[in-house]
């Protein structure tokens, strides 16, 4: 098989790979090694994907698992599928009530979806990581969240320079794990501090004051 020929199957192997994870990752609940996988495979694609693996170590080989159904199995036990029906309803209403230049307090899931859907900025989440001192404002979404002070939220997200807190009735990720049990919810009807705009089943958003 000539240079081109050879090109052409990597690229297939590639894109057969990525398909098998897409497929297993979101259509099926259940996780599977690359071994099961590379059954589906036909041979041309098969016996590429053996010369990829004969380069790793044996210990790096063995039940190799398929990383999409890793990762949606563990999203799937600490964040329940992460982003909620209700999350996603709420972002028409961030786009129609909100200006492009404000600000939103949220985990890195939430911001992730209010950025995507309505190009709002978040303390966390998107391109955070590039702008300065990530780190703190990693611990400012976090302790706004946890705190039992609803003057100490409402100084951390002006100082963020955020007009609204988005709140989702699950655990948190903003760069560390919040389960429900840690945050603070009440504060944020201290009508001194915020004003709650939005609420439907699974999320609210309150205004900073």
């Amino acid at each position: 098989m000539d240079k081109a020929g050879k090109d052409r199957v990597r690229t297939a192997a590639v894109l057969a790979m990525f398909l098998v994870m897409i497929y297993f990752g979101y259509f099926l609940s259940l996780q599977t090694s690359l071994d099961e996988a590379r059954k589906y495979l036909p041979d041309i694609i098969d016996d590429e994907v053996g010369r990829i693996l004969s380069r790793l170590p044996e210990e790096s080989r063995d039940n190799m698992g398929l990383p999409l159904p890793e990762i949606k199995y563990q999203a799937d036990l600490h964040y329940n599928r992460i982003v909620s029906e209700g999350e996603f309803r709420s972002t028409e209403w961030i786009l129609n009530n909100t200006d492009r230049s404000e600000k939103f307090i949220a985990d890195i899931f939430s911001a992730e979806l209010i950025m995507g859907m309505t190009t709002r900025a978040s303390s966390v989440g998107g391109d955070w990581a590039n702008a300065p001192d990530p780190v703190g404002k990693m611990a400012n979404t976090t302790e706004i969240y946890k705190t039992d002070s609803a003057g100490r939220a409402n100084m951390l997200a002006r100082s963020e320079n955020a007009n609204y807190i988005f709140v989702p009735s699950r655990a948190l990720y903003t760069g560390w794990r919040v389960p429900c049990s840690e945050i603070n919810f009440t504060k944020f009807d201290d009508t001194g501090y915020f004003e709650k705009l939005y609420c439907n089943e699974n999320v609210t958003i309150y205004r900073v004051l």
